[in-house]
């Protein structure tokens, strides 16, 4: 299933409504509860889908916000793969797919090594300089 973009009407309406200013608000954009980040969005300006698109479906303006760069990786990273990772778990579970447990990595069994060890012989001390002989 591919992912859904946002008209160009969308986006310019966005673009309006924000008054060119970010309109990340709340900790799912990395910022305190309830404040705005308000940067300039010149900058960059990417269009979220406030709730993921992957389970609403919904392109609408009400569904969708003018952000800056900043704020919309730090979502996406933090918000929405996490998300979206669970969305297809719990999907999957109730299909009846399950997946497989990670097994620990499997290396060919050689057998250990008969030969005695040997210790080295210890070198006699090197002389680092010579004194001159008459």
């Amino acid at each position: 299933m591919s992912r859904r973009e946002f008209t160009k009407k969308t986006m310019r309406e966005a673009l309006a409504r924000s008054g060119k200013r970010c309109e990340a608000v709340g900790k799912m954009y990395g910022l305190e509860a309830g404040c705005r980040c308000n940067a300039d969005l010149s900058k960059g300006v990417e269009f979220d889908h406030i709730v993921l698109d992957a389970n609403s479906k919904d392109n609408s303006l009400e569904n969708c916000a003018a952000v800056c760069i900043k704020c919309h990786r730090h979502k996406t990273a933090k918000h929405d793969i996490p998300m979206a990772a669970r969305t297809v778990r719990l999907q999957d579970k109730a299909l009846g797919i399950k997946t497989k447990p990670a097994r620990p990595l499997r290396s060919a069994l050689f057998p250990k090594s008969t030969k005695p060890k040997h210790e080295r012989a210890q070198l006699p001390p090197r002389q680092l300089y010579r004194e001159e002989q008459p």
